[in-house]
C-alpha cells in the first residue's frame, strides 16, 4: 500500500513540475517566497501513514503542514547581497498552530555558488506573526538566534527546474539536552513543488528525530506571500 502510494506521489510531484523548464530566473531564496501546503500529498496518503508525530523514529508518519516563506530585512544577519527568508509553518492548515519558525539566509559566494545558513529563534513568541517589515527583524542579531556554524551551511546546487540543498555530513551539534547528534536535511525545489525532510542522528546510531517520520513533505505552491 505504502509503495504504491509513493509511486503515485512521485507522479503527482513530477506532473506539478512538468510545465517548468529552464534555469532559475531569480535567486534560490526568492523562488521559495510564497504560500505552500502538502494537502495533495495528504489526500493521496494511505490512512495508516497519517499518525501523530513521535520522538525518535518508532514508526512512519506524515502530517499536514501549511508553510509561508517571507522575505525579511535582517541587516545584522544578512549582508546586502544575501537574501533572508523567514519561514513559519502551521499544523493542519493556514489557521493551525505554529509548528516551525526559522530564518534561512541564502548567501552568494565569490565563486558564484550559493550557500544557505539556517537559524532557530531562541524566543519564538517574539517573532510569531511578526510582519516582515517590523523592527523585530530589522533588529534581530546573532544573539537572538541559534546558529550552527559553517560546517552546517548547505551548498545550493542549481538544477534545470530549481535547486537542491543538503546539510553536509560534517554538521555535528550538541543539543540543549546535552546530546550530541549529526544533523541531516534535504531540500528540493522543483518548479512549484518543494520537498523537505530532516533528521538528527545520535552517536548511538539511533534517531533523535526524523521529520516527517515517513516520506519527505511534498509541498505545492499555492500563491504569493500575503
Amino acid at each position: 500500500m505504502l509503495k504504491s502510494w509513493l509511486v503515485a506521489t512521485l507522479s503527482l510531484y513530477l506532473t506539478a513540475c512538468a510545465s517548468v523548464t529552464g534555469h532559475l530566473s531569480s535567486s534560490p531564496g526568492q523562488a521559495l517566497i510564497g504560500v505552500w501546503d502538502n494537502q495533495a500529498q495528504i489526500k493521496a496518503a494511505p490512512a495508516d501513514l497519517l499518525r501523530p508525530q513521535a520522538a525518535g523514529n518508532p514508526y512512519p508518519w506524515l502530517d499536514a503542514q501549511s508553510a509561508e516563506f517571507i522575505e525579511v530585512k535582517a541587516p545584522k544577519i544578512a549582508g546586502p547581497k544575501d537574501r533572508a527568508i523567514y519561514l513559519v509553518w502551521r499544523s493542519g492548515d493556514a489557521s493551525g498552530p505554529i509548528s516551525r519558525q526559522r530564518l534561512w539566509v541564502f548567501r552568494p559566494q565569490a565563486s558564484g555558488e550559493t550557500v544557505m545558513d539556517f537559524y532557530a529563534f531562541k524566543n519564538l513568541e517574539a517573532y510569531s506573526g511578526a510582519p516582515p517589515g517590523t523592527d523585530r527583524f530589522q533588529k534581530v542579531t546573532f544573539g537572538d538566534l541559534t546558529a550552527y556554524g559553517p560546517a552546517c551551511s548547505l551548498p545550493v546546487i542549481e538544477t534545470a527546474t530549481g535547486w537542491i540543498a543538503s546539510i553536509p555530513a560534517t554538521c555535528s551539534i550538541t543539543a540543549r539536552s546535552g546530546r550530541k547528534m549529526t544533523l541531516s536535511a534535504e531540500l528540493v525545489l522543483d518548479g512549484k513543488s518543494f520537498s523537505y525532510q530532516e533528521h538528527g542522528m545520535l552517536e548511538t546510531g539511533a534517531y533523535a528525530f526524523k521529520v516527517p517520520g515517513g516520506p519527505a513533505y511534498q509541498f505545492i505552491k499555492k500563491g504569493p506571500a500575503p
